[in-house]
């Protein structure tokens, strides 16, 4: 019975051997088994987790069944996305949106990305005068031509650096709705904060900083005068008739 199963060619025996190293066959391993087994020796030898021995073990295949795939079209099939010129991009909707007074400090952070300053504008725009909104990922990647995986890196950084706070914004039945985005002082002006009006205040010398300077007058401060351009000097309280039925000032003698 045993010799009825080994029916095999002794030099394919042999070449299923030198597989392992151990056979004298002069068939050579597949490139597939020696990146295995340099992998696997790695990880025997301490330089590598068995966790990522087995992803790099399974990447080995991956790679070359992709590579075995390429020029066939079908589902399934990963296709490169196409780089779009930046010149030839759609042109962004006419829009009568447009943003508060807000601080140069994010524009002027090297921190940030180009794109993640511009999505700070446009937060900072959808507050109006208050400093909260509420948006989702979706909506902001519809506002910013991006994914949503790139809006959410954009709202790490934001709020990594300080210069917004998020919060879920839930219903009653405790399902998300969306993020509620709040604008930190940094993104604010100064003159909104109290503390840094009167900081500027104080910095700002006397001799330039006189607001008040053409109403008040020097007789009695804090009395206004009225401008001879918009208003008249004449007082109707002191005229009175002459014998013709005419209007004149009290005082006044008209000539001969």
């Amino acid at each position: 019975m045993t010799d009825k199963q080994w029916r095999a060619p002794m030099a394919a025996r042999t070449g299923a051997l030198d597989l392992f190293g151990s056979g004298e066959g002069e068939s050579v391993p597949a490139p597939s088994f020696e990146a295995r087994a340099a992998i696997w020796r790695d990880q025997q030898a301490g330089l590598i987790s068995f966790a990522e021995a087995q992803r790099r073990s399974a990447a080995v295949g991956a790679v070359a069944t992709r590579s075995a795939d390429d020029g066939k079209s079908g589902k399934g099939v990963a296709r490169p996305p196409v780089a779009r010129p930046r010149h030839q991009r759609p042109v962004p909707n006419d829009s009568r949106q447009y943003a508060q007074p807000m601080a140069t400090t994010a524009a002027r952070d090297d921190r940030l990305t180009p794109n993640a300053k511009a999505f700070l504008q446009v937060l900072r725009a959808r507050c109006g005068k208050g400093r909260e909104t509420t948006i989702t990922k979706g909506t902001a990647g519809n506002i910013m031509a991006r994914s949503t995986r790139t809006i959410r890196r954009y709202l790490i950084d934001l709020v990594r650096f300080g210069y917004i706070e998020l919060s879920i914004q839930r219903n009653h039945r405790g399902l998300h709705l969306g993020l509620q985005v709040t604008l930190t002082e940094k993104v604010m002006p100064f003159f909104e904060e109290a503390r840094g009006l009167a900081r500027w205040l104080a910095e700002t010398p006397a001799a330039v900083f006189e607001p008040f300077k053409g109403v008040l007058t020097s007789g009695k401060q804090g009395v206004t005068l009225l401008s001879s351009r918009n208003q008249t000097s004449k007082n109707h309280s002191l005229s009175v008739l002459n014998g013709r039925g005419d209007v004149r000032e009290a005082g006044f003698r008209p000539p001969d």
